[in-house]
């Protein structure tokens, strides 16, 4: 369902350019030149009439989601509804079999049309025998829509269903439900140098110069110390990335200080896990010694703002990590606000919550778009030059309707970048460029035929309702036991 219809940019008038949102103010009537995907000039001619045309318009880089798993069909369709993670998660499971890569695409056309330039897609199949095809048909979806993307390759080799050993929480469901957990829940997984190989081959099949591949322990809880230490050896030596969901909830925390009483953070770091290759996703129960050790090493945490709301795990501590001098990006985790992928509105409500005037580190602008920018473009390309429109940036902008934004506002009265933070949303953006290739236009996605690819997943999803159904009294029965035996405190009793 790709249409190709892309087209490279080799020039682009704007009224206004924020070349750095949040350390600088706009530039007026600017004009961008771009070659072979890279900026290679930019003019100001101060004075937004002297642009012949876009006067209404303003541009700054695009976003990056440091965090995503690409689902085009939104939890909720398949019953997982929100609530706390522990008992949101195993619902996944059900996910009704759909193409994947319609239903990449689905999701990358929705944070194209967002503004988003760059996506760190976290797989989370368990299904290792299809992750080669998986990966294959993600990054051509990638491909289609014109975004950068990271294929996080998902590493695990224990604690499928919870915080405690697979036969341990077995037991304790319902007798007539282990058979369908075990058939649609477990698998063997592979050894650590069996793992290794397939990133390789899932990095030789699908890498080129807008798609890249990093390791993915699924949480370092799912994962033994030799398949860490391995993926840490691995990543030393090739320089990939490493991706995690780090300290997630509370139960997690939980968990992680009766396993490891002398520091959960710590023994990862003695496993060579944190480095400055590393992204940690949520951090929501990090504590002040854990992020001084991630600050030393390099490392730096993803933060989901919407998702752990939705998910009822906290806020995470931004402050500290402004205190410590951690790096701190931004993600959407396929769980925005409203389920609309609205990239500037996951901006905005990460602003109210972390620049509070009372806090001792209240998030700056400049932080902020810092996050959005540069950090979450290092953490998904690994590539440090990106948040400034300048000679020799990649050329990655989106393009919003200002005039449309304003339509309201008294001159003089409100500084634009305050009128963005405000208002910004999918509903204002005009066009997005990728590497140079102008991949939305208008809002609507150029590479794919949106509205035919939902119809498709949407078809596909509810051609599974049948089984869906059947499914559902085994999850409700398995969400009522991981529920008492969260409750009970069994997952720190160790």
């Amino acid at each position: 369902m790709a249409t190709n219809r892309t087209k490279q940019v080799s020039t682009l008038r704007v009224g206004r350019l924020f070349a750095t949102p949040g350390r600088r103010p706009p530039n007026y009537g600017a004009t961008v030149r771009i070659d072979n995907g890279v900026i290679v000039g930019v003019k100001t001619a101060g004075r937004i009439d002297d642009v012949r045309s876009g006067r209404h318009l303003v541009a700054m880089p695009a976003l990056a989601n440091a965090h995503d798993h690409g689902r085009g069909l939104h939890h909720v369709a398949f019953g997982a509804k929100d609530q706390q993670f522990e008992l949101w998660r195993p619902a996944l499971y059900a996910h009704p079999p759909v193409d994947p890569y319609l239903n990449a695409a689905l999701a990358y056309g929705r944070l194209a049309r967002a503004g988003v330039g760059s996506v760190m897609h976290v797989h989370s199949s368990i299904l290792v025998h299809r992750l080669i095809d998986d990966a294959e048909a993600i990054c051509r979806a990638a491909r289609d829509v014109g975004i950068r993307l990271a294929f996080v390759v998902p590493l695990r080799d224990k604690q499928s269903l919870g915080h405690a050993d697979d036969e341990e929480l077995i037991a304790l469901h319902d007798p007539r439900d282990h058979d369908t957990i075990r058939q649609t829940w477990l698998y063997d997984f592979p050894p650590p140098d069996e793992y290794m190989q397939l990133v390789k081959e899932i990095a030789r099949r699908v890498e080129g110069p807008t798609i890249s591949v990093q390791y993915g322990p699924n949480s370092p809880q799912a994962c033994t110390d030799a398949l860490l230490e391995r993926i840490a050896a691995s990543a030393a030596a090739d320089g990939r990335r490493v991706t995690t969901h780090f300290l997630e909830t509370r139960v997690q925390r939980q968990w992680a200080d009766a396993t490891y009483p002398q520091g959960f953070v710590k023994h990862l770091d003695q496993l060579g896990v944190l480095s400055e290759r590393f992204t940690g996703a949520h951090g929501v129960w990090l504590r002040p010694d854990d992020v001084d050790l991630l600050a030393e090493r390099g490392a730096q945490i993803a933060v989901n703002t919407s998702s752990n709301l939705r998910l009822r795990s906290g806020i995470a501590p931004v402050a500290q990590y402004i205190k410590s001098g951690m790096r701190f990006s931004f993600g959407i985790d396929s769980f925005s606000f409203d389920d609309d992928d609205d990239a500037f509105r996951e901006m905005r409500v990460g602003h109210w919550l972390h620049s509070l005037n009372q806090s001792d580190a209240p998030l700056a602008t400049e932080k902020l778009f810092e996050g959005w920018h540069r950090n979450a473009f290092y953490a998904v390309n690994n590539s440090d030059d990106y948040g400034e429109v300048k000679a020799g940036a990649p050329a990655d902008l989106v393009v919003l309707d200002y005039d449309a934004m304003a339509y309201d506002i008294i001159e003089g009265m409100a500084e634009e970048l305050d009128i963005i933070l405000t208002r910004a949303g999918n509903r204002y953006i005009d066009r997005v460029i990728v590497a140079g290739r102008e991949i939305v236009r208008g809002g609507k996605v150029l590479g794919i035929d949106m509205d035919a690819v939902e119809k498709e997943v949407l078809a596909q999803a509810r051609a599974a309702g049948d089984d869906m159904r059947q499914l559902k009294p085994v999850l409700d029965r398995s969400t009522a036991t991981l529920d008492e035996f969260y409750r009970s405190g069994k997952h720190a009793a160790q």
